[in-house]
């Protein structure tokens, strides 16, 4: 028996109640997707149920369009833009970013709404269909189907150029995004705990500022450069020492375990395990100087200003990024003359807030440089720590002295605590640093990644 149109579906793809709760719950955080919903129903009276397809197309796991013929005819323009979106390579790309990711699926179909938006509000073909639509859902009277897939059959070129047009501007924006969460370090930790509208707020900060998308491709450059020299790090504290006995299969050679293959020997081989006496390679277990908190010190005087203080704050999310993999603690101080006050913070152990990283990254003081001022807020933080072994990182383009009193204050605390610092100039002239750090590097191109990397295998 055949269905009257009322009571055929309204939507063009199939869902289920885990996926209308899923989008329910991202329209109701995004503003965006509200407003172009309220918008798009003014060109196109069933633009609300489009954008419902468009979120399940991307968000389900195996979307599934509803034949054509179980769709009310008014809902076909709709199914036809769907059928032409699920057949094109670029919405098989935007689903990589999509698929069961509320983030990814709702600023997808933000973006491709958009565009489909655009089109049907210029497009003389589309304007003139969705006018028709428009009338027969005001006059509430059932468009003939045969009528619609006439009009629809007509316009099938300008359909699959609409389609490939927004699906297009949709993985460029959904891949700009999935590239600054990537190179902050977003998609791990506390970001993905946060509520959808909470994680647009934080990546509306980062597309919208020049200076964060300025430092988004070289954060992701020191984060990198930070992972791989801490793998480094890590391989180069076990080393091979010397021949010896014992049980321990990982460490056992080659050649013991082919006793295993031979039925003579393998009885032989368990003996020699439980008493111990297989040889095996012994390793010798380096320590390191870093075990304990990071403290980052910042030279944000007026010269630090543009590509200076976007290097030296990469560094530090570098720096900030060696902390969380290691669990330890991190702080750091942004300085510059004595009468400015710091700007502080610290990191809990072994994380990184997304805040946090923002305002790292944003804050600046200007004005002169002192060095005294955040030693001594390092000095402060050293002696409430119970930790020995901290890393103190300076990075600077000044010159300035420090009072022998203080010096002397210093040197006697690094005795108790056993700290080092490093310092980073930006600069040549390197002799007052050289005064008081365990190591300085000079640094005359921001381009160069050597002295980050010794850097951040010595932390």
């Amino acid at each position: 028996m055949k269905k009257n149109n009322s009571e055929l579906s309204r939507n063009s793809v199939r869902n289920d109640a885990f996926d209308r709760v899923a989008y329910e719950e991202i329209l109701y955080q995004s503003k965006e997707l509200q407003n172009l919903s309220r918008q798009g129903v003014e060109t196109l009276n069933t633009f609300s149920e489009m954008a419902e397809d468009v979120f399940f197309s991307l968000y389900k796991v195996k979307p599934e369009l509803i034949p054509s013929n179980e769709l009310a005819t008014e809902y076909l323009l709709n199914h036809e833009l769907m059928s032409k979106m699920m057949e094109s390579q670029s919405y098989q790309e935007l689903r990589e970013y999509t698929q069961l990711d509320e983030l990814g699926a709702g600023l997808g179909s933000k973006a491709l709404l958009e565009n489909l938006l655009k089109q049907l509000e210029q497009d003389g073909d589309l304007k003139e269909v969705s006018n028709k639509i428009n009338d027969a859902i005001k006059q509430q009277v059932a468009m003939p189907a045969n009528e619609v897939q006439h009009i629809l059959s007509g316009i099938q070129s300008t359909l699959r150029q609409v389609v490939e047009f927004a699906t297009d501007k949709a993985v460029a924006e959904v891949e700009e995004v999935e590239n600054i969460i990537t190179s902050w370090g977003l998609n791990q930790g506390e970001f993905e705990r946060l509520p959808y509208d909470k994680k647009l707020e934080l990546l509306q900060v980062l597309r919208g500022q020049q200076k964060f998308r300025d430092m988004t491709k070289l954060v992701g450059r020191m984060r990198n450069l930070a992972t791989g020299s801490r793998k480094s790090k890590l391989e180069h504290r076990i080393e091979l020492h010397s021949i010896t006995q014992g049980s321990d299969l990982n460490h056992v050679l080659s050649q013991e375990l082919l006793s295993l293959r031979r039925p003579a020997l393998k009885l032989d081989f368990y003996r020699r395990m439980v008493e111990k006496q297989l040889l095996q390679y012994d390793l010798d277990h380096r320590g390191y100087m870093g075990q304990g908190p990071i403290i980052v010190l910042i030279d944000t005087s007026s010269s630090m200003r543009g590509g200076r203080e976007i290097w030296s704050k990469g560094i530090a999310l570098g720096l900030a990024e060696i902390a969380e993999k290691e669990r330890r603690a991190f702080s750091y101080a942004l300085f510059a003359s004595s009468r400015a006050d710091l700007i502080t913070d610290d990191f809990q152990l072994g994380q990184r807030s997304p805040d946090k990283l923002i305002k790292l990254a944003s804050e600046f003081i200007g004005g002169g440089t002192d060095f005294e001022q955040p030693l001594q807020w390092a000095l402060g933080k050293l002696k409430e720590s119970n930790f020995n072994k901290v890393d103190i990182v300076m990075i600077t383009d000044g010159e300035c002295a420090i009072g022998n009193e203080f010096l002397k204050e210093l040197q006697k605390v690094q005795e108790e605590k056993q700290f080092r610092i490093y310092s980073i100039l930006i600069g040549n002239d390197s002799r007052e640093l050289k005064r008081w750090s365990d190591e300085v590097w000079n640094v005359t191109d921001l381009l160069d990644e050597t002295i980050a990397k010794e850097l951040f295998q010595k932390i």
